[in-house]
């Protein structure tokens, strides 16, 4: 299942050069981590939102990327934490971030 377009959008911006590899890097520990039935919330919002954590909690660094990864195969829910993502307000937080064009 590919990512949704503001978070390709994101990548693409975070990591020009990588984006593809980053885009498979994701599909990858997400398969590993999630299985293949896809996000445990059951949504295309949910999967957005573990993968958005990847991308927010790696601050367009690779290593910080791998880091991220990493931490999504070992335990989803502590990346989210880790993105800012794991309470209530996620969607805005979310939001922001995919739809900044700065930052």
């Amino acid at each position: 299942m590919p990512v949704s377009p503001r978070l390709e959008r994101r990548i693409r911006k975070d990591f020009p050069a990588d984006s593809e590899a980053v885009i498979s890097m994701l599909h990858e520990a997400e398969r590993i981590s999630l299985g293949d039935d896809g996000d445990r919330n059951g949504d295309a919002r949910g999967r957005e939102r573990i993968l958005g954590a990847v991308i927010v909690a790696s601050r367009g660094d690779i290593d910080r990327l791998i880091e991220a990864l990493e931490l999504l195969v070992v335990d989803w829910r502590d990346l989210l934490m880790e993105a800012d993502l794991g309470e209530d307000d996620w969607p805005s937080r979310l939001d922001e971030f995919l739809d900044s064009e700065d930052g």
